[in-house]
Formats: C-alpha cells, sequence, structure tokens
C-alpha cells in the first residue's frame, strides 16, 4: 500500500518514511514532545482520550491531552543522530495501533487493559506486546525485498553467513551503510540480516586481518 500510495516501484525499492506511513497510510497523528527529562520514554500511542504530564529536566510539568490514534514521539529524538531509534520508535507505535486494529479482541484488549497509552521505553521490560509491535515494525522498515535489493545493490557477500564487527571486514562497513540509507540503527539491520538467515549467529569482533595486524 505504501509503496502504490507514492508510486513507488518494488522493483527499485526506497528506503520506507515512517512518518509518511503512519501519516499517509494509516491517518495516524504524529507527534514530536518532550514525554520525560531523562530519555527512558521513547514514545506513545494512544487508544483513548487522556491527559499525559512529563516532567521536564528543570522541574517543569508539561501537561498534554491526548486523542485516540496519537502517536508522540521524544523530541530528544528529533536530533540527526538519533535516526535510526526515531524511525523504529515511530514504526513501534504505529504496529501497536496495526495489530490492535487487526485484532480487536485479542492484541487490542491486551495492550489497552495496561491503560489508555502504550509506551515504547528505553530498556522497558520485554512483554508479548511489545515484542510483536517490534517484530511487525522491523517488517515495516526492512521488508524482504528492500534488505534483498540493498544487499543487491552493495554488493554484500557473506560466506556462510559470517560476519566480523571489524573495519578489516568490508561487508560490516556495507551493512552500516544499509543501515544509514534505510535509516535504521546498526542493531536493527542485524537482527534482521539474522532473521533473514543472511547473518548466522552472533558477529564475530576479531576479523583474521586484524590477527596479522596486531597480534593475537
Amino acid at each position: 500500500m505504501y509503496y502504490a500510495l507514492f508510486r513507488i516501484s518494488k522493483n527499485d525499492p526506497a528506503p520506507i518514511n515512517p512518518e509518511q506511513f503512519a501519516n499517509s497510510v494509516l491517518g495516524l497523528n504524529l507527534k514530536m514532545l518532550p514525554l520525560c527529562s531523562d530519555g527512558h520514554i521513547l514514545g506513545l500511542t494512544v487508544f483513548q482520550r487522556c491527559s499525559f504530564t512529563a516532567t521536564l529536566e528543570d522541574g517543569t510539568k508539561l501537561v498534554e491531552v491526548f486523542m485516540p490514534r496519537d502517536i508522540v514521539i521524544d523530541s530528544a529524538l528529533a536530533a540527526d543522530r538519533c535516526t535510526g531509534c526515531r524511525n523504529f520508535t515511530i514504526a513501534h507505535e504505529a504496529a501497536h495501533q496495526i495489530l490492535a486494529d487487526l485484532f480487536p479482541n485479542d492484541y487490542g484488549k491486551a495492550v489497552k487493559c495496561r491503560g489508555h497509552i502504550a509506551y515504547r521505553e528505553r530498556n522497558g521490560k520485554p512483554s508479548w506486546e511489545e515484542w510483536q509491535a517490534d517484530t511487525l515494525a522491523a517488517e515495516l522498515l526492512m521488508p524482504t525485498f528492500l534488505i534483498n535489493a540493498e544487499i543487491e545493490r552493495v554488493a554484500l557477500t557473506l560466506p556462510n553467513g559470517i560476519l566480523y564487527k571489524s573495519v578489516s571486514d568490508p561487508n560490516y562497513e556495507k551493512i552500516l551503510e544499509m543501515a544509514r540509507r534505510i535509516g535504521v540503527s546498526w542493531s536493527a539491520i542485524r537482527i534482521r540480516l539474522q532473521q533473514m538467515q543472511v547473518i548466522k549467529g552472533k558477529p564475530i569482533h576479531c576479523h583474521p586481518l586484524d590477527i596479522i595486524r596486531f597480534g593475537e
């Protein structure tokens, strides 16, 4: 639907803009506001009208009224260095709304019984609903056909699925380039490539060339 709406060919796919996806495809209301003083709340999605109070660094309390289908991203993520986290948080919050719409009698009830708001927290406690939102967010931002196109574009080759997390391994830089182009973090694209069995196991930190250069 996203590619059809913006007339993008799947044969030459462009990275997905999560803001456009949330606003134009899903009809969500995307906002960026300070949500907390210590950065532990990355974003939230709203199911019912409610008020929200954020305490800023100087102690000021900011009270906002949110409406259903609002998704709110912490304004600290607006910085360029936070592009990957910001994009994934938008997709994560959008995923909550998609899943609640598709499965109102199970997923919808599960998230709504926790309150009018679902949060994405940094280092938050894992839950079944949050895992599902993360999984769908990864699929939204990094669909298989887009990842395959990027693999071909950068000529990524991983013999036996082994990746060395080292500047001596050109594949490491290629994956970082893919992440920058798609607009996701290193950890997000690594996990996606592992799910697709492109990378098998955890990246190895020591490349054979490192041993030659620096010794064991």
